[in-house]
Parts: C-alpha cells; structure tokens; sequence
C-alpha cells in the first residue's frame, strides 16, 4: 500500500509542476498587457497579489518557472527512491 501512496505522491507533483509552468508563461505573455495599478495573480483558488505591477509580473513567472523546476526535481527523486525501494520485490495485491 506504501508503494501505491508514493506514485499517488509522485502524480500529484507532476500535476504540480505542470500547473505552476502553466501560471509561469500565463504570467510572462501577460507582462505588457497590463492596464490600470496591475494585474492580479491567482493560484488554483489562492490569491498570491491583487496588484502586481507591470515591471514586477517577470518576477512572478520567473518564480512560478523555479517552483515547476522544485516540484519536477522533487517528483523525480520520488520517482527514483520508490523505484530503487521496490525493485526485487514482488507487488503485493
């Protein structure tokens, strides 16, 4: 069961990734079409700042692009670690 917990980890960490690099070039194609004080930047349903401004909006889609780069590497180790825990061994039902 511990084993079906880990790839559960290591689905949920690519979901991951992928949604911050989403947001990430979201965030970098949007960095000139700003209009008024500056752009919201929302997350999945949290509110990261209600006015980003326009020389700022790089900043955010630099640090979505790291955080992908996070949960990529911390999904790949997981990934590694439960392969080299279960090879050899016989799945369990």
């Amino acid at each position: 069961m511990k084993l079906a917990y880990r790839w559960g980890a290591f689905v949920v960490l690519l979901m991951l990734t992928g949604l911050f690099a989403i947001k990430g070039i979201e965030l970098w194609s949007q960095r000139t079409a700003v209009d008024g004080a500056g752009i919201g930047v929302y997350f999945l349903i949290f509110e990261i700042n209600d006015r980003v401004l326009e020389a700022d909006i790089a900043n955010y889609a630099i640090g979505f692009f790291a955080a992908s780069i996070g949960t990529a590497v911390a999904a790949i180790a997981l990934a590694v670690n439960t392969l080299s825990k279960s090879k050899g061994r016989v799945m369990e039902a």
